[in-house]
């Protein structure tokens, strides 16, 4: 279903197993993602849950979408020209992956913010997800200067109120008049802004300052030597002149640093392999390359860190497979590509 701007309301679209026919549900949603993800259902068949409900508002794209386990990838041709940042709030299911090569997951009812002129790769369980696509502009976000993911508990006072206010505007949506469009874009915008982006005082003290500097060159180091498999403690009492004691401190947050180095390793191994086209050997090649010699435990701790296989991993970047496909209906390829140019309007 289309709802066009004509009727006075915000244009909106739906499309489902309904609108479609079972037949045709999972193509007609690869089809109207395809802008944003390559998406591939891990099951190894179609799958009739998936759906999506849009609403152009201004600028801005609101989405539901709801879908089967699967695998997402938003790869180096999608995210170049992808100058925007995804909201996504999980309502059921969960999702771990990796943007760029930093590792996250995501849980019901936590705020999680993408910059998707990164890329992104990621399995999700079956899940029900709310989100908004914002244009960088829209809110002044800077990619060379903005971290890639932000994300808030909805336990913390931040998260509850962002989250409160999108479900509000967002259930609200279906009765939106165009008019109403552009200063309720421009008031979420703010709230994001303001809530996400702002500068804080600078009222932290030069000592503060002087070890956040610290911690970020020595993550930054340890991340540029990942494949060197004697890399450790060692190194950075050598290069930064600090006491041991110092480093416990700044990598206390992490596990150690050799807690820091393992999560980084595995971050950055399901990254290579959801880039790799599958081959005889491809994840011992890349489980060797960063200092994991044994396949079982490589696997042991791969699986604990996402919750998948490395072979899942490594399954979930050829997207396009040999997934039978079905030719999508007229009215499908309709609603598909009104979406489409919704997304790349805003890029």
């Amino acid at each position: 279903m289309v709802t066009m701007a004509s009727d006075g309301l915000i244009p909106s679209v739906r499309i489902d197993a309904e609108s479609v026919g079972p037949k045709h549900c999972f193509d007609a949603w690869r089809e109207t993602v395809r802008d944003i993800y390559d998406v591939k259902p891990l099951a190894g068949s179609s799958s009739v849950r998936e759906y999506l409900e849009a609403w152009l508002v201004d600028n801005l794209v609101f989405t539901e979408v709801g879908f089967s386990q699967q695998a997402f990838s938003h790869h180096i041709k999608l995210a170049q020209d992808a100058n925007y940042l995804s909201l996504q709030i999980y309502r059921s299911g969960a999702m771990s992956g990796v943007l760029g090569d930093q590792s996250f997951t995501v849980e019901p009812g936590e705020v999680h913010i993408f910059d998707f002129s990164r890329q992104f790769h990621s399995i999700a369980q079956e899940s029900i997800v709310a989100g908004v696509i914002i244009p960088h502009e829209a809110i002044g976000y800077d990619p060379g200067k903005h971290p890639a993911h932000i994300s808030f508990s909805g336990n913390s006072a931040i998260g509850r109120f962002l989250m409160d206010t999108f479900f509000a505007l967002k259930n609200q949506l279906p009765d939106f008049q165009q008019d109403e469009a552009t200063p309720l874009a421009e008031g979420f915008c703010s709230l994001v802004r303001a809530l996400t982006l702002d500068e804080p005082t600078e009222d932290s003290s030069d000592t503060q300052r002087t070890r956040l500097e610290r911690r970020i060159a020595m993550r930054s180091y340890l991340d540029r030597r990942l494949s060197s498999p004697d890399l450790g403690v060692d190194d950075l009492l050598r290069i930064f002149g600090v006491s041991r004691p110092t480093i416990y401190r700044d990598f206390a947050d992490v596990g150690g640093v050799a807690g820091y180095i393992n999560d980084r390793r595995l971050d950055r191994a399901f990254y290579q392999l959801a880039s790799a086209s599958p081959a005889q050997g491809r994840i011992k090649e890349i489980a060797n390359r960063l200092g994991f010699n044994e396949p079982a435990h490589f696997s042991r701790l791969f699986r604990q860190r996402f919750g998948i296989t490395p072979g899942e991993a490594l399954a979930s970047g050829s997207a396009d497979s040999t997934l039978s496909r079905q030719p999508v209906s007229n009215k499908g390829l309709l609603e598909a590509t009104q979406f489409q140019n919704w997304v790349n309007s805003v890029k």
